[in-house]
């Protein structure tokens, strides 16, 4: 496994930027602007082909999004499925994980204070996505982080991606028992 580390200096300060891959298969990316204040973490779907200094436009959306909070000190963006994918179905999302990604994936929302989901349908047209939602939401409730997790959601409470609402600002739905129940329904 290979971390990426770059610190960038900027007109405000510095940002450091970790990159954690394993092949093609990229776990997480870390910005962090200010380390005396929290993290958040925001999980989507599967990463974008990305270099350790470029954004696709999810993550500067993320990034933008996280700062606008003004009460976390840097995000780390992860994702249910940890390569890179041209074509979304069913078989290529099977094979879009290695067998430590969840792990992995639980390992970062500890270090966070707010996880958000930001997958928006995928659970919900992909029975492979649903599987590893389920997988997530039940490792995360017995770690002890189901009270962190929210849900990125549009004014009528329905999970969105960070995508399709490009132009508002974030709305959280904090997952509780009920949701839970809902989601591992799917």
């Amino acid at each position: 496994m290979i971390m990426a580390t770059a610190k960038k200096r900027t007109d405000k300060g510095a940002l450091q930027v970790e990159l954690r891959l394993k092949d093609e298969h990229i776990y997480w990316k870390k910005y962090v602007w200010d380390a005396k204040q929290p993290m958040a973490v925001v999980i989507c779907n599967y990463p974008g082909q990305e270099k350790l200094y470029q954004d696709n436009l999810t993550s500067m959306l993320v990034k933008n999004a996280v700062i606008e909070m003004d009460k976390y000190g840097g995000v780390i963006i992860a994702n249910l499925f940890t390569k890179p994918l041209q074509t979304v179905n069913e078989r290529t999302l099977a094979e879009a994980f290695l067998d430590d990604g969840m792990e992995e994936l639980i390992k970062v929302c500890n270090e966070a204070e707010i996880v958000i989901l930001a997958i928006g349908s995928l659970a919900n047209r992909f029975q492979v996505a649903a599987d590893r939602l389920k997988i997530l939401l039940k490792q995360a409730k017995n770690v002890g982080l189901l009270d962190r997790i929210y849900e990125l959601t549009n004014g009528q409470h329905k999970r969105v991606h960070p995508l399709a609402i490009r132009n508002e600002r974030w709305s959280l739905l904090e997952i509780d028992e009920a949701r839970l129940a809902e989601l591992m329904q799917l």
